[in-house]
């Protein structure tokens, strides 16, 4: 984690931290972990998602949420990875139609419609797994939203960004 905070500038946007995080933890998980902002279907209900592949995890996040809350969401999303409950939503996995469109090459795949399938939880979430998920995403954005982007400048420098990812995340993001 030390040394992807290095590669960053601080200030730097929410977007940029947030990406570096995401590749960061691949490492601490089973997989890479991949974040992907879009913009969900109006009326879904929700603003993000995981969508575990075989061989990567993308964090599906809604690009026209404001940035503080793009801080939870995320964290949230991190919060089930590490915690292991993806499956509340998909007992069964993803979709098989989600899995296909998932397949194609990056610049094919239509990440409304896999959004829209992966959206379609067959089970209700398990409310201690939520609640867990969204400690984490509120965690991330209590430290971080008011020290990334512009209002950081002046303040914050590579090893402030160290500590205070790793007070935030605890044992989620390693040393």
């Amino acid at each position: 984690m030390r040394d992807t905070v290095r590669t960053l500038t601080p200030p730097t946007s929410p977007q940029v931290f947030l990406h570096a995080l995401c590749a960061t933890l691949g490492p601490q998980v089973d997989r890479p972990v991949r974040l992907k902002f879009v913009a969900f279907p109006p009326g879904l209900g929700l603003s993000g998602l995981t969508l575990a592949r075989d061989e990567e995890y993308i964090v599906v996040v809604e690009e026209r949420a404001p940035d503080p809350h793009k801080f939870v969401i995320t964290g949230h999303e991190i919060g089930h990875i590490h915690y292991g409950t993806l499956d509340v939503h998909h007992p069964a996995g993803l979709p098989a139609a989600a899995r296909r469109l998932l397949a194609r090459p990056e610049e094919e795949i239509p990440w409304e419609r896999v959004v829209t399938l992966a959206a379609r939880s067959s089970a209700d979430a398990a409310a201690a797994a939520e609640w867990a998920a969204e400690e984490c995403g509120l965690r991330l954005a209590a430290k971080f939203s008011k020290v990334v982007g512009p209002g950081a400048a002046g303040r914050m420098t590579q090893d402030t960004l160290i500590d205070r990812l790793s007070s935030s995340l605890g044992n989620i993001g390693g040393p």
